[in-house]
């Protein structure tokens, strides 16, 4: 029969007659009991600050000793991480990246965040889940697939900054463009055009490999006009305010070299100068140089291809590619190496049509070097 506790003085902690406890521990926390689930684990929820948390276990005891634990708070619950949009974490990463980064590293990475991925910008960037929809939105709008990726990648350098998983996506694939170079007799005509116009001293600097910011900040001083020698140390670029700046540093640690002087007309162009050689601002110079090359009925090359003209002819006059690398200040021979294989296809081309001309039976045509015969 069951005790009834009758009897027994008002403060009584145990039953004198079965023992049981009559005061429960004031400390003692009421958890809902547990549910066995088919696999056998004992489960139920509770809640914990007005939300509901599941426990599991694998036996009566150690669920009830979890409950208890959670209960009480002796499992904190995992805090969520302090919430920070994507305009903000990319705002971070550029702060505290800016003294490795380049002024026009900067002033393209505030461009993405002020115009891509606009959609999302203010949003709490852990809680973004669909990253693969917010990229095919972001297709919608026309971006090119370079800017999308740059993007992108400024996108994901900001959550590892987060301490973010990187979501897997898939991006358009980039088309590698062809810049636009002048052959050997190109070259020859761009001479002749060039010649006497003012932006002639920052063309022949470009054909010798030279890029943009390195021919804007090459002074008088680091030519050695004995020697035919030019130092190429240091580059002006674009900082995030759209001025250009000295930096002391070249593109990469290649970059920084010395270059042979091999046009001789330079040698006249810098007599006399003092100073910076070229101080006209970079977008009047490349209208410059494309206009003379349209002039001259050549391709608008600009200064890049300029820059890819001066590989151009060394590959036709048999310079090694380590040599090209060197002089150009590339930091590997694979661009040099990818010039060089486009060039030697198209001799080959040539060579084959030379070749189809011989067994059709014109060989006056070949005499002549006219390999445009049908």
């Amino acid at each position: 029969m069951k005790c009834k506790h009758e009897g027994l003085p008002a403060n009584a902690v145990f039953c004198c007659w079965c023992g049981k406890k009559l005061i429960k521990d004031k400390t003692e926390v009421k958890v809902p009991a547990p549910r066995v689930l088919p696999s056998g684990t004992f489960f139920n929820q509770i809640t914990v600050n007005g939300k509901r948390v599941p426990i599991s276990a694998a036996s009566e005891q150690e669920y009830y000793a979890k409950a208890r634990a959670a209960k009480t708070g002796l499992i904190e619950a995992k805090k969520a991480a302090p919430k920070i949009t994507l305009g903000a974490a990319i705002d971070s990463y550029i702060e505290s990246n800016s003294n490795v980064l380049s002024p026009s590293t900067i002033k393209a990475y505030k461009s993405y965040r002020k115009y891509r991925f606009q959609s999302v910008i203010d949003k709490d960037i852990s809680a973004i889940q669909n990253w693969q929809k917010v990229i095919n939105d972001e297709m919608v709008e026309e971006i090119s697939p370079k800017t999308l990726a740059n993007s992108w990648r400024l996108i994901t350098a900001s959550m590892r900054a987060q301490n973010l998983n990187i979501p897997e996506v898939s991006l358009p694939k980039v088309a590698k463009a062809q810049r636009p170079w002048l052959d050997y007799e190109q070259i020859k005509d761009f001479l002749k055009a060039v010649e006497g116009s003012d932006c002639e001293l920052a063309a022949l600097l470009a054909l010798h490999g030279l890029r943009l910011s390195e021919l804007l900040a090459i002074t008088a001083y680091k030519v050695d006009i004995k020697k035919g020698l030019m130092e190429i140390s240091g580059a002006m670029v674009f900082n995030p305010e759209g001025e250009l700046i000295e930096k002391a540093t070249n593109k990469n640690s290649s970059s920084q070299r010395i270059v042979h002087i091999v046009i001789p007309r330079l040698y006249d162009l810098i007599e006399g100068k003092e100073g910076r050689l070229v101080t006209t601002h970079p977008n009047t110079l490349r209208s410059q140089i494309n206009a003379v090359c349209k002039a001259a009925g050549l391709p608008l090359v600009g200064f890049h291809g300029l820059r890819h003209s001066f590989a151009s002819l060394a590959y036709h006059l048999g310079w090694s590619e380590m040599t090209t690398m060197k002089e150009g200040g590339w930091s590997n021979t694979q661009t040099v190496h990818n010039i060089y294989t486009h060039l030697a296809t198209q001799d080959q081309n040539a060579d084959i049509e030379k070749m189809k001309a011989f067994f059709s039976n014109k060989p006056a045509q070949i005499a002549n070097g006219n390999t445009n015969v049908t």
